[in-house]
């Protein structure tokens, strides 16, 4: 299942000892691992967190995974389905490659790509990159949902969390309920993006990523942009139709069958 964490904050003194609390509070989604990162730069803190349940690249696996030059840094919660075709490509662009798990592809397509890279991505995926070079935070998640990402932004600080009990537990109190999202739960029986149960943290919205300047806290949030929208219909009968899909299903399930 595993599951990441994050803040980037100005108060630099609590930010290693919030992030253990988080991470902490996350230890049935991951009890194989863990994994933190931790930086400062001149206004804030950067800090990084993991709990993994080791499914791909059981051995090389463990992250958090830093780039060749240590400038760009990943922790990742999902599965890619595409990693092994995206691995060639890059191998084959004179990548080379220091463990077998696909969250090392993430890291170094987006090397390659930029945010761009996330739209190639075929899986389930929450994660988070840092990017020291531009001082830039990107938080992605994957195109039906699946993998919930939280965050929440205040006065001096900036959090993000698979599980809401994460936030909550380094919030200086916990948030009232939301109404709105109430509202909401009581007519779907879910509460959708980007509300959350509690006021002032948020969902993510699928296919979606947060983009984070760590030197002044500015946040914007931007769709991940793919080609389906532009496709035309397909002119073809019924029992080409049904190959296509018997072939397309096939397939999916091909792709999902690497761990």
């Amino acid at each position: 299942m595993c599951g990441i964490n994050g803040i980037v904050t100005s108060n630099h003194s609590s930010a290693k000892a919030d992030l253990f609390k988080m991470n902490n509070k996350i230890i049935h989604r991951g009890p194989d691992d863990d994994g933190f990162f931790i930086h400062n730069n001149n206004n804030f803190t950067v800090a990084m967190a993991m709990r993994r349940l080791s499914i791909i690249d059981l051995k090389t696996g463990k992250q958090p995974i830093f780039s060749e030059d240590k400038s760009c840094v990943i922790v990742f919660n999902g599965e890619i389905y595409n990693y092994r075709i995206l691995k060639e490509k890059l191998e084959k662009k004179g990548k080379v490659f220091s463990t077998q798990s696909d969250t090392e592809v993430i890291l170094k397509l987006y090397e390659e790509h930029g945010t761009e890279s996330f739209k190639l991505l075929d899986g389930m995926f929450a994660f988070s990159i840092y990017d020291k070079k531009i001082e830039k935070i990107y938080i992605a998640r994957d195109f039906f949902g699946e993998k919930p990402l939280y965050y929440c932004q205040n006065k001096n600080s900036f959090f993000w969390a698979s599980e809401l009990k994460s936030i909550i537990e380094v919030l200086p109190k916990k948030p009232k309920i939301s109404k709105k999202a109430l509202s909401l739960y009581f007519q779907l029986t879910y509460i959708p993006a980007p509300f959350s149960i509690y006021q002032n943290i948020k969902k993510l919205k699928p296919y979606h990523y947060v983009e984070i300047d760590s030197t002044t806290l500015k946040l914007s949030i931007h769709p991940i942009k793919d080609d389906f929208a532009h496709k035309t219909k397909s002119k073809i009968n019924f029992n080409e139709t049904k190959t296509k899909t018997r072939s397309l299903v096939e397939k999916s399930v091909k792709s999902r069958m690497i761990s």
